[in-house]
């Protein structure tokens, strides 16, 4: 019976490992908060012409003479202020992302695609990311302009002419060269 306890705490150490370095980061906000609309909304008249809460679905084309005031919906000053809060949270990303923050696509000398690999490149922090072709799919961990790639290899770069990335892949004991490219 003992033998059985000891095999049983000896499989749970096991099973027991460190946690990924992604999961110690503290949690941070989104930067992009999700639409929070204020309590009158859906309430309100629809803007544009007369006082109609909602307008019918168009059977048909509309005349000149239908409309009474313009032709372009006017942003009320929620949408203004939602519009205005998406594009600075996203400024904000831009200004605090790296230049390895994104999706790309790793290439051979010959345009074929090998790889996709999307990295998370904040200026303070670890760069991290993954990789997924499609034979698998792995965790890619950066340091400088060296990004390891978990079950592929060493990607080792350095800024492309006309933007991307140019560099080589070692693995598998052989090393060739790619193109490091944002996808279309």
């Amino acid at each position: 019976m003992s033998g059985l306890i000891v095999f049983a705490l000896a499989g749970a150490l096991l099973q027991q490992s460190a946690p990924h370095p992604s999961s110690q980061v503290l949690y941070s906000a989104p930067a992009i908060r999700p639409f929070e609309p204020n309590s009158s909304f859906g309430r309100e008249n629809a803007q544009g012409d007369g006082d109609e809460t909602q307008r019918p679905p168009l059977a048909a084309a509309v005349s000149v003479d239908a409309y009474a005031r313009s032709y372009e919906f006017v942003p009320g000053a929620v949408e203004v202020a939602y519009n205005r809060g998406v594009t600075n949270a996203e400024l904000r990303v831009d200004q605090t992302s790296g230049p390895l923050d994104g999706s790309w696509r790793v290439s051979d000398e010959r345009g074929h695609v090998l790889f996709g690999l999307v990295m998370s490149d904040p200026r303070s922090g670890p760069v991290e990311g993954g990789w997924r072709n499609p034979d698998g799919f792995g965790v890619a961990t950066a340091s400088g302009r060296t990004i390891t790639l978990e079950g592929m290899g060493v990607l080792t770069l350095e800024p492309a002419r006309g933007g991307g990335w140019r560099g080589t892949l070692a693995s598998n004991g052989r090393s060739r060269a790619v193109s490091v490219s944002r996808p279309d």
